[in-house]
């Protein structure tokens, strides 16, 4: 059953807007301070943050995967995964790295 284009551009407009707030929402995350029982808060922020980004990969793999037939759309899934995936390994390295030290 063919996937209707306006289905495909959809999904991929969404991955793209949803891998630019999880930018924003990470670079706001990161600059919060502990003040007390605030580093507990911090802790839940992260671990909201990587649940919405595994779901927000799903959602962009599966885009990716309706819009084999749309050039423009596929792109566009293919540069948000990209720079998604990006972010998500730099932070988990930082992670890694202050975990370790």
């Amino acid at each position: 059953m063919p996937v209707s284009r306006a289905l495909a551009d959809t999904l991929a407009i969404l991955h793209a807007l949803l891998v630019a707030a999880l930018l924003m929402s990470a670079a706001y995350v990161w600059h919060l301070r502990c003040e007390g029982f605030g580093c507990t808060g911090i802790g839940v922020a992260w671990f909201a943050w990587a649940v919405i980004f595994l779901l927000v990969s799903v959602l962009g793999f599966g885009a990716g995967r309706l819009a084999r037939a749309r050039p423009l759309a596929r792109q566009v899934v293919r540069w948000g995964l990209r720079v998604q995936l990006a972010v998500g390994a730099v932070l988990l390295v930082v992670w890694v790295s202050h975990q370790v030290a």
